[in-house]
């Protein structure tokens, strides 16, 4: 190289100087391949995000933000890409029902699912066998084979209805630690063993239920042509109604409560006016004032609660109130949670329009267990709502429901949803059906909201407030659920089911876009109430200590650690202490944010109303001193 820098000086002097030249060059394609994978790696990650937030409507940052945050629903979306074909995904101990295993395939032809049609073929599920004998002789022989694959439409042969002298002695054993209203009973027919309720159910599991229209006004026409909803608008006193006068004002008396209160100026019925058809929204006519809204409700009618209107639908602006309200169906599986279910009833007896109550003569373990509600319905307890209930009896036990757990607790659910919607009769396709745990109490606006408005989208979830123990221990974030939707998407998408209503997985069923596609609606799931503006009440093992014994005994073989196996977490004296610190079983104490007795939805209004009785929900009964027996 020296040699031929000093044969030609000039071409070496050209190398030395282009050398700077494609350093250079080659260090701004280096650049430019730098920016091009960071622009790559960004899109990637913005891509990711949104998929994630269109799989599951949830905000990404608040699911990081919140205390606790859902990391497994990172790994179900990561299921969602990477799910082998014949390897089941089934976690160890899911934490929810909306994780627990998919049930298997329900065999064709056993309910056939009817809406409005008043065909439908009806369960019979205290059609008997009474050639069966000895149930727990078979319990043992069946103990000793191989398990076969659950069948949960079949009723198996061992469960079936007929109590031996072990369980006999086993279901007096329980009614020692059930609720108050149980209790009460106990008094009424003394010492001696109660009656058995099966021989004077007759019919009552096999009724049918004829939906009837809901005819309340909830809307009034002002004389000036505003369209407002009753509950949302202010109304005049009773002097300044007396001092104003003028044309079409009404002296109507409307009684809230024990107050009387008169209806605003020119405040008049709608009478006599033409329907265009049930199911339409009234889109009739120009909004000439608005409606003057109380606090905690908004819009131009002043019917969507404050907790729709800081929630995350994304049709807000299109909302109009219905000709024709829908039907409200509410459903829910019943242990021993009477108390919870008398505020149930009390909170929704004017949004709901059926309650179907399902309940077993056997616990989720799969003993035998008394059926206290149904005691409960023919002694007169619930006279004051009896003619919206429809009473669903499931008299059996799923197979492989003691091995696995979850199977006992989603078929609950199935059997709930097609048992009970098969004996309703008159129903729309856009009626709406929501389902919840017996210790989920939905409020009566978020439920009064779906019943008189078009334009929301479904499925919808509800934001709980989060308690233990009672509402005096409340929980940091809410309890976000999937309780929701119409009886078409419930029909066309979940196949009927209501545990697939409570999953999120609507977008991976078969009749997804074919429903979308029939319909014209855009499937969006959004939430009835946020973080901060609760929709309901999740009140976690909300019983007296004995209340507490019994969930404990009767907790299905799935959600491991099943504390009721453990004989110390049994004791009620055990169980008051946690009562009194919030303590789990497992040692552990939880930090509590504060919670006081007069903050907004601190606790239904009906116990709220009657504190006398509920005093043990709504402060802590072991604060100062632990009672002993």
């Amino acid at each position: 190289m020296a040699m031929s820098c000093l044969r030609r000086p000039r071409l070496c002097l050209g190398l030395l100087k282009s050398r700077p030249r494609h350093r250079l060059l080659h260090s701004m394609k280096m650049r430019r391949h730098r920016v091009f994978l960071l622009c790559t790696v960004g899109l990637c990650v913005i891509s990711f995000l949104h998929y994630y937030k269109a799989l599951h409507y949830v905000s990404l940052l608040r699911e990081l933000s919140a205390p606790y945050p859902n990391i497994k629903s990172f790994i179900m979306v990561s299921g969602f890409f990477w799910r082998e074909k014949g390897v089941a995904a089934t976690p160890i101990s899911p934490a929810s029902p909306e994780e627990a295993p998919p049930l298997p395939a329900l065999r064709q032809g056993v309910v056939k699912q009817s809406l409005g049609d008043g065909g439908a073929e009806v369960i019979d599920p205290g059609a008997l066998d009474a050639k069966i004998g000895g149930p727990g002789v078979a319990l043992e022989v069946r103990a000793m084979k191989e398990p076969e694959p659950p069948h949960p439409w079949e009723k198996p042969e061992e469960n079936q209805l007929g109590d031996s002298p072990k369980e006999k002695r086993h279901e007096e054993q329980h009614v020692n630690h059930i609720e108050p209203d149980l209790k009460k009973l106990l008094v009424q027919v003394g010492k001696g063993p109660l009656p058995d309720p099966i021989k004077s159910m007759g019919d009552l599991h096999t009724r049918t239920h004829q939906l009837q229209d809901d005819k309340t006004p909830y809307f009034v026409r002002t004389s000036r042509g505003a369209y407002c909803f009753k509950q949302g608008t202010e109304m005049a006193t009773i002097k300044e109604s007396s001092v104003k006068t003028g044309a079409g004002a009404t002296r109507d008396v409307v009684e809230v409560g024990k107050a009387v209160q008169r209806k605003t100026l020119g405040l008049q019925q709608q009478t006599g006016k033409v329907s265009k058809g049930k199911g339409q929204p009234m889109g009739s006519g120009k909004q000439l004032v608005k409606c003057v809204c109380r606090p905690g409700w908004h819009g131009p009618y002043c019917g969507v609660p404050t907790m729709v209107y800081h929630s995350n639908l994304p049709t807000k602006e299109r909302l109009k109130p219905r000709e024709v309200p829908r039907r409200v169906i509410n459903a829910i599986n019943i242990n021993h949670e009477f108390d919870l279910l008398h505020a149930r009833f009390h909170e929704l007896s004017q949004a709901v329009d059926l309650f179907l109550i399902c309940e077993s003569n056997f616990t989720a373990y799969g003993e035998r267990r008394p059926l206290s509600f149904l005691r409960l319905l023919l002694n007169g307890t619930y006279d004051y709502i009896r003619h919206k209930i429809l009473y669903v009896f499931l008299d059996h036990f799923p197979d492989g429901g003691r091995q696995d757990g979850w199977i006992a607790d989603d078929y609950l659910r199935t059997f709930l949803t097609r048992n009970g919607l098969s004996r309703v009769k008159g129903a729309r396709s856009d009626d709406v059906f929501v389902i919840n745990d017996a210790d989920e109490i939905p409020a009566q606006e978020g439920l009064l909201f779906l019943k008189l408005f078009d334009g929301w989208t479904e499925p919808f979830a509800i934001h709980m407030r989060k308690s233990l123990y009672g509402f005096f221990w409340k929980q940091f974030g809410t309890l976000e659920v999937v309780s929701g939707c119409t009886l078409r998407m419930l029909r066309d998408v979940y196949d009927g089911d209501g545990i697939k209503l409570r999953r999120r997985e609507y977008y991976s069923l078969p009749g997804f876009r074919k429903y979308e596609n029939d319909t014209g609606h855009i499937l969006v799931q959004w939430s009835v109430g946020s973080p901060f503006h609760f929709a309901g009440w999740h009140c976690s093992w909300c019983f007296t200590p004995e209340g507490i014994y019994f969930k404990l005994v009767s907790a299905q073989n799935g959600d491991f650690p099943r504390w009721g196996d453990y004989e110390d977490k049994r004791d009620l004296n055990y169980i008051r202490e946690l009562i009194r610190t919030g303590g789990w079983f497992d040692g552990s104490v939880q930090e509590y944010p504060p919670a006081d007795p007069k903050e907004h939805m601190y606790a239904p209004k009906y116990m709220l109303e009657n504190r006398k009785r509920y005093n043990y929900l709504l402060e802590n009964p072991y604060k100062h001193k632990i009672q002993t027996e």
